[in-house]
């Protein structure tokens, strides 16, 4: 009889202790993942690659304002004709690559601001050799931000000379300019 009485106080030990234990270790894990959520630099739960580190640091510079920066300058559309014409600038349409398709100012690419990651690193060697040369962005214009969150999105990556065309694609056509169609490049 005894022998049965110290089996199961030893069950019933065993049980406590490994009740203790995980009832420490989920403490500890709840404190960890509290302390890693406030903290200024938190780390990932789910392991992301440098590739996928960089395009969600990328996407983070078109969300909406405020921006860290001074808003990028702007351009009407007589300035913004002449530059198409000359082609003295790298032109960027920053609407989805929908509307970019059905229609866009001859010459430009597209770097849609809702595939921002995705069209940067596609663009990177156009974007590379435009560092210092003048860009201009647009999108539809009128009360369209997307040109604006692509244009200061570039300025914090570091491109000296970022512009807007304020007009967008709706003033372009209303103007009679010339359009091209077609698939991103």
């Amino acid at each position: 009889m005894s022998c049965k009485f110290l089996s199961g106080f030893l069950q019933l030990r065993v049980l406590r202790d490994l009740g203790g234990v995980a009832l420490i270790a989920t403490l500890s894990l709840v404190g960890a993942l509290a302390i890693n959520r406030f903290s200024a630099h938190s780390l990932p739960i789910v392991y992301q690659n440098p590739e996928q580190r960089f395009d969600a640091e990328l996407t983070t510079l078109v969300v909406a304002p405020p921006f860290k920066i001074a808003p990028a300058a702007t351009v009407r559309l007589p300035e913004f004709r002449v530059v198409v014409e000359s082609k003295r600038a790298l032109i960027l349409d920053a609407r989805p690559s929908v509307f970019f398709e059905q229609g866009h100012v001859p010459g430009a690419l597209n770097l849609a601001r809702d595939d921002f990651a995705r069209d940067y690193r596609r663009l990177s060697p156009a974007l590379k050799a435009a560092t210092d040369q003048p860009i201009i962005v647009y999108c539809s214009g009128g009360e369209c931000h997307d040109s604006r969150l692509v244009a200061n999105a570039l300025l914090t990556l570091g491109f000296s000379d970022v512009r807007v065309f304020t007009d967008g694609w709706d003033g372009w056509l209303a103007a009679g300019m010339p359009t091209a169609t077609g698939a991103a490049q």
